[in-house]
């Protein structure tokens, strides 16, 4: 069943197949967990929101429109970001953004020890500049840089025109820098 397109996939969910939705978790389940990681910026809520998100999934498969062209991918995440933005609405905290090494990514055996600092203390500063952001800030970064979407997917996923993500990045990066910036260059 690994070998079947998403949209294949989504149409045996639509008619009740459980074993079709597991494929697609498998498939989609880490970054999944990821997107909403680096957005909630707690694993506990991240666990709990992608299994609320696969869940919706199978609830409204039938209102997934492969046939019309749409991505599944960028279904599945407008979804999790959705969920997202209501629990962050809901608990009325801002997000602190979490490292790939936070989310579970490997570090490389061979890497030194200098190295593993100074990556980690640059991480630990790209967090901290990233948790700064606005959240419709942080979400285009997450979205483009983390996920590597496209801006017209991003689109499709967040319901914003290319035009003001695309600003939204560019002012994103700005900040971003600005916030990275040596002591003396960033903001107080």
């Amino acid at each position: 069943m690994e070998e079947e397109s998403d949209q294949a996939l989504m149409a045996e969910v639509a008619r009740g197949d459980a074993a079709a939705l597991r494929s697609l978790y498998l498939r989609y389940e880490a970054r999944t967990f990821n997107l909403i990681l680096r957005l909630a910026g707690n694993r506990e809520t991240a666990r709990d929101l992608v299994q609320e998100t696969f869940m919706r999934v199978w609830t409204m498969a039938g209102t997934f429109r492969g046939d019309r062209g749409s991505s599944f991918k960028a279904w599945l995440f407008t979804i999790a970001l959705n969920l997202t933005r209501d629990e962050r609405s809901r608990k009325r905290h801002s997000a602190r953004h979490v490292g790939t090494d936070e989310a579970g990514e490997l570090v490389s055996p061979a890497e030194g020890p200098e190295a593993m600092l100074a990556r980690s203390e640059a991480g630990r500063r790209v967090r901290a500049a990233l948790a700064r952001l606005p959240p419709y800030l942080r979400e285009v970064v997450v979205l483009k840089v983390y996920q590597q979407l496209k801006f017209r997917e991003i689109a499709e996923i967040t319901g914003a025109p290319e035009g003001t993500l695309k600003a939204r990045f560019h002012r994103a990066v700005g900040a971003l820098r600005e916030h990275i910036a040596p002591s003396g260059g960033g903001r107080p």
